[in-house]
């Protein structure tokens, strides 16, 4: 009986090492800290799967915004972001469309609606974005602002298609 006891203490204290010796081997977290995106500054190589310009949380939809912030958050927003919808919905088309006729670029209609569709999802976050870093800047400076930052990003966007013809 007492061997056995001995062997059973054995085992416990190896198991104690072995215990000790995984905790104290964990491997350290990666911490993250802001990013942040300028549309200026987007250089697209090649496009496979989603067009991603600014952040987006894992490429989640952002259709439910109230998810990610408050209500609060999402009616001060409301009207900036209703009034980018609109931008969005009828003036981007047409200039997209004068874009690439003017530098004589080929952009099939599912690639084109692909693209509006991924910078839609965007807009939530960019306001948000710009709220933040600029609070005291009225909201047509805000709109003005992001609407060019659209603009120039497509513009960049299309400009590295031009060469894959």
């Amino acid at each position: 009986m007492m061997k056995q006891l001995e062997q059973q203490q054995q085992i416990i204290q190896q198991l104690q090492k072995q215990v000790e010796s995984l905790t104290s081997n964990e491997k350290p977290q990666t911490v993250i800290e802001k990013i942040e995106y300028h549309f200026d500054q987007l250089k697209i190589e090649t496009l496979e799967g989603t067009l991603q310009i600014g952040l987006t949380p894992n490429g989640s939809d952002l259709s439910d915004i109230g998810d990610l912030y408050s209500k609060q958050a999402n009616q001060h927003q409301q009207p900036l972001l209703h009034s980018l919808q609109q931008y969005m919905t009828s003036e981007v088309p047409d200039w997209m469309d004068q874009y690439v006729r003017d530098h004589d670029i080929r952009l099939e209609d599912q690639h084109k609606q692909q693209i509006l569709a991924d910078v839609r999802k965007q807009l939530p976050d960019r306001v948000h974005m710009y709220k933040e870093q600029h609070p005291d800047m009225d909201e047509t400076a805000l709109l003005h602002q992001i609407q060019t930052e659209i603009r120039n990003s497509m513009a960049a966007y299309f400009d590295t298609l031009e060469g894959e013809d």
